[in-house]
């Protein structure tokens, strides 16, 4: 991997966004063996609770809403948060969040104000652990209270079209950008390279990904100063990719 940029997310801002924007999330029983089942195991939606609880949007005629229907108490849980980059690429999955904890019924809430537009039963699970593992590094044990305090990244919802209109339209730009991450680099390009592809973007910046003939690197730049809403992408946009265009 390329030099990277000092800014970066913090460790909870990135386990807090992972969890709100994962491409797939499924929760599982310990005694159940959910995700052992014939077929695909079923998806969820999660929401960090301001006590630091997981909010969890499950089918209403889903397993997990009758098994914790008939438990008598606390039932022992672990949430998998994967998150997939948007668009083809090699090694494609960015990131996984695991959130192991107690799960229990949530009665008489309802899940409108979290999961607008969708349908379902909120159940209520209770961090004891959390571990991250994602493109910055793995991160285990974090702690659930550090998660309240950090917010998602402010462009997470906007990332996966955004980053879809770059591969789809922008490939030369892409191309440029990542010849100048590899100029100063000693040891030289992972073989000749063919194709850079978009991989993640956040608040601080863009990463991409070299595709060469003999491997792949990531680059990382920085936006000139960090985004505070999606408003403020195309200006940070235009002046990351301007080098590009007077060839760096």
């Amino acid at each position: 991997m390329l030099p990277q940029p000092a800014r970066r997310p913090s460790p909870a801002e990135r386990a807090r966004t992972l969890l709100e924007f994962a491409s797939s999330a499924v929760l599982d029983v310990r005694g159940a063996d959910l995700t052992a089942r014939p077929g695909l195991p079923p998806q969820v939606a999660c929401a960090l609770r301001p006590d630091g609880s997981v909010a969890v949007l499950v089918g209403r005629e889903s397993a997990l809403h009758r098994i914790t229907a008939l438990a008598r108490g606390p039932l022992t849980a672990e949430l998998d948060c994967v998150d997939v980059a948007p668009v083809a690429v090699p090694h494609r999955v960015r990131g996984r969040l695991g959130v192991q904890g107690l799960l229990t019924r949530s009665p008489g809430e309802s899940a409108t104000a979290l999961f607008p537009h969708r349908d379902g039963v909120l159940l209520r699970l209770a961090p004891d652990h959390l571990a991250l593992d994602d493109l910055w590094g793995s991160e285990c044990c974090l702690d659930p209270d550090a998660l309240t305090t950090a917010a998602p990244d402010p462009v997470a919802a906007e990332e996966a079209g955004l980053l879809q209109h770059l591969a789809a339209a922008h490939a030369d730009r892409l191309l440029l950008l990542g010849a100048g991450a590899l100029a100063g680099r000693p040891d030289g390009p992972p073989g000749l390279l063919h194709e850079v592809r978009p991989v993640a973007l956040d608040r601080h910046g863009l990463r991409i990904r070299l595709l060469g003939d003999t491997g792949t690197l990531d680059a990382r730049f920085d936006f000139h100063r960090p985004v505070a809403r999606p408003d403020d992408l195309p200006e940070a946009m235009h002046r990351l990719f301007l080098p590009a265009r007077t060839g760096f």
